[in-house]
C-alpha cells in the first residue's frame, strides 16, 4: 500500500483543554472570570495569527499574554509564559488516539501531521503519541498558519502527496476540511463536538466522531 493520511494535530490528536484550564485559573485570584480569560486570550490568539506578519507560535504566544494583560488590566499573564510553554509540551493525546494509530500503522498507512505548531513544540507531541508518525510538517517550517493554502501546498511537495493515495482528517472546519476541499484532497471530518453539521460547499467528506472509527473504514 503507498497511501499517507494527513492529520490535523491540536483537538484532532491531542486534548487542548489543559490550555483553557490553565488560562482561566490563571487570573482567578484578581477576581477575572475564567470565561472572559479565556475569550480574550482566544480572540488575540485569532488577531494575531491571521492579521499580523507571521511570527512563529511560541514567539506568538507571548504576544498574546502580554495583550491578554493589556485586555483584562493584569500584569500577571506574560509572567506565566514559561508555564504555558510547559502546558503545550505536555498536551496528552485523546484516549481513541493511540489504538487507532497503531492499527492504521500495522495495516500500512504512513502517517504525517499538519500543524499551526512549531517544530520544538512537536518534538515532544510526537513523543506523546510513541513516535507513531512519519512526517510533520509545522507553521515554523512554513512560514504560514492553516487555513493559508500554501501551508498545504507545502505538504504536499514534503509529503509526496501526488504520489500516493491520500486523505486529510481533522477536526479543525475551517483550518482544515475548507482548505483541504479547495486542494482537492479527499478528507474525513473528526466532529468531535457532534455539531449538527457541516457546510454544504465542503461536501462531499466523511465524518467520523472519534479517530476509533478510522481503522473501520473500508477505504480512506
Amino acid at each position: 500500500m503507498n497511501q499517507i493520511l494527513t492529520f490535523d494535530c491540536y483537538g484532532t490528536l491531542l486534548d487542548t483543554s489543559p490550555l483553557y484550564e490553565f488560562i482561566g485559573n490563571a487570573v482567578s485570584s484578581e477576581g477575572i472570570e475564567a470565561e472572559k480569560a479565556v475569550n480574550v486570550f482566544c480572540a488575540y490568539e485569532d488577531r494575531l495569527m491571521y492579521g499580523e506578519d507571521f511570527l512563529p507560535y511560541d514567539t506568538l504566544l507571548y504576544e498574546i499574554l502580554s495583550y491578554c494583560d493589556m485586555e483584562l488590566d493584569t500584569k500577571k499573564f506574560a509572567l506565566l509564559y514559561n508555564k504555558l510553554i510547559s502546558v503545550y509540551n505536555n498536551f496528552e493525546p485523546f484516549p481513541d488516539v493511540l489504538p487507532a494509530l497503531k492499527k492504521l500503522k500495522d495495516k500500512g498507512y504512513e502517517l504525517a501531521i499538519m500543524s499551526n505548531s512549531t517544530k520544538n513544540f512537536m518534538k515532544f507531541h510526537l513523543e506523546k503519541m510513541n513516535n507513531l508518525f512519519n512526517f510533520a510538517l509545522t507553521a515554523d517550517e512554513a512560514k504560514c498558519y492553516k487555513p493559508e493554502l500554501e501551508f498545504f501546498k507545502m505538504a504536499e511537495d514534503a509529503f509526496e502527496r501526488k504520489e500516493k493515495e491520500h486523505c486529510h482528517i481533522a477536526r479543525g472546519y475551517w483550518w482544515d476540511i475548507v482548505p483541504a476541499r479547495k486542494m482537492g484532497w479527499e478528507r474525513i471530518w473528526v466532529n468531535r463536538s457532534r455539531l449538527s453539521c457541516g457546510r454544504d460547499e465542503e461536501m462531499p467528506y466523511i465524518t467520523i466522531t472519534s479517530l476509533s472509527e478510522l481503522p473501520q473504514l473500508k477505504k480512506l
